[in-house]
């Protein structure tokens, strides 16, 4: 048994189901990936062996692991004694940059993670509101609150009518009344997007949606979809929410807003905001965010919010990325791997979708035609991918059982030349499998 095989069994005596959350469990190894340290574009393994990342701590890392900036921050929060509950100068300047980069952004209040963030900006847009009812998409991820981790993963024969998907619920434990306050829709149906509004968007409190849906691979809307979910709000007076934990500061300095050229009522910013510390930040329009306590009637508060350490990584983080550089030569890095990767796919013959938007990227084995919804999505081969995985971490290239992968602005060009040659011997690995 190798060290890593020994750790896991010795972790299921005293972590349920051997982890400290449930993604960490890569099916492909059937263990979590257990790591010495990060540096750079790499990770590195029990015994130090190197692996080029394209997990990425699920798109927050998206400068890298152990970023001498970030480094430097998180040391200058501590010599600062390890400050939390109480306001500083850092947290105001850390707004300030936020609304100077991010179009939607009026206002700012910080939390810890993605779910929480997203539960306190949903009381808040009820609390504005008046209203209780959510509109979410088929496959969008929200976090796992009680009130949305309904379908963002549902099985297809528990999904219901594709037109009017089933409240389903992802968790044992959410209490069945909270399915009758949720409306779900097919993401990228016009048609049904308005005949949900017709019936309910006068109870509707949100329309709540990732502008890219990263939790189905890489799902992007089609044209003029997000400024006809713009257009239904205003009509309807339901608040527009932007779930941005994944697309902020992703692929442009604004994220999806600026993007997609569509400004939300709300949105909630995420991952990449911290640059890997536990930071998320709820903005928006100033009459909305003004219906946070001690303004308006709406709660948030907590004792470990802007964490010092949280809010200077961030801080340090956004500098790096308002770097007039910085997205250029991202995309640029962007547009050679992705190009490499397709060729690939194309002299390996092998069923595989790739999808993309910055650099964050899905895969759809066994499909070949555009994704362009969770259903079309659910179908996709998951032994192959599998299969996939489980040949990248043989050739030292980390892939997580996900459905989305990313990497960093530390992967050079040299970096992602050698991924492609792993890739492509995986790819290799699957057609054999599979064609046999």
């Amino acid at each position: 048994m190798d060290t890593a095989d020994a750790l896991y069994e010795l972790a299921k005596n005293l972590l349920p189901g051997g982890v400290d959350a449930s993604a960490r469990v890569n099916r492909a190894i059937g263990r979590p990936f257990y790591i010495s340290h990060g540096d750079g574009a790499y990770l590195y393994d029990l015994q130090d062996r190197p692996y080029l990342d394209f997990c990425m701590s699920h798109g927050a890392s998206l400068l890298g692991h152990n970023h001498p900036q970030i480094v430097a921050a998180v040391e200058k929060a501590l010599s600062l004694g390890v400050i939390c509950s109480y306001e500083t100068p850092y947290q105001v300047e850390l707004a300030q940059k936020i609304v100077d980069m991010v179009p939607g952004a009026e206002m700012v209040r910080f939390a810890g993670s993605g779910t929480e963030t997203i539960i306190h900006a949903l009381r808040l847009a009820r609390a504005v509101t008046g209203r209780e009812k959510i509109i979410k998409f088929e496959g969008h991820f929200h976090g796992y609150s009680d009130d949305l981790y309904f379908s963002s993963a549902p099985p297809l024969d528990q999904a219901g009518n594709a037109d009017a998907p089933t409240a389903y619920p992802q968790s044992g434990g959410i209490p069945a009344l909270n399915a009758q306050r949720i409306i779900v829709i097919p993401f990228n149906d016009v048609e049904a997007l308005q005949s949900v509004f017709e019936k309910h968007g006068e109870q509707a409190a949100v329309l709540i949606m990732e502008a890219v849906n990263y939790d189905s691979g890489c799902i992007i809307p089609a044209p003029g979809f997000v400024q006809r979910c713009r257009e239904l709000c205003d009509q309807y007076g339901v608040l527009l929410f932007f779930d941005e934990v994944l697309t902020a500061f992703r692929m442009a300095p604004g994220g999806a807003q600026e993007y997609f050229g569509v400004i939300p009522d709300l949105a909630v910013l995420g991952k990449a905001i911290g640059a890997g510390m536990p930071i998320s930040a709820i903005v928006g329009r100033q009459e909305v965010m003004q219906g946070l306590r001690p303004i308006g009637n709406s709660e948030h508060s907590g004792t470990y919010i802007a964490h010092l350490t949280a809010v200077l990584a961030s801080l340090a983080a956004l500098h790096e990325y308002s770097q007039p550089g910085f997205y250029p030569q991202l995309l640029q890095k962007c547009d050679l791997f992705y190009r490499g990767f397709q060729e690939i796919i194309d002299r390996s013959g092998v069923a595989v979708r790739l999808q993309y938007v910055g650099p964050r990227f899905g895969l759809y084995f066994g499909i070949k035609e555009e994704v362009t919804n969770y259903r079309q999505a659910a179908k996709q081969d998951l032994k192959m991918f599998d299969r996939f995985v489980f040949g990248c971490i043989q050739q030292g290239l980390y892939f997580h059982i996900s459905p989305h992968h990313g990497f960093s602005a530390a992967h050079t060009p040299a970096d992602l030349d050698r991924a492609l040659q792993g890739i492509e011997a995986s790819l290799w690995e699957v057609k054999r499998a599979f064609d046999a």
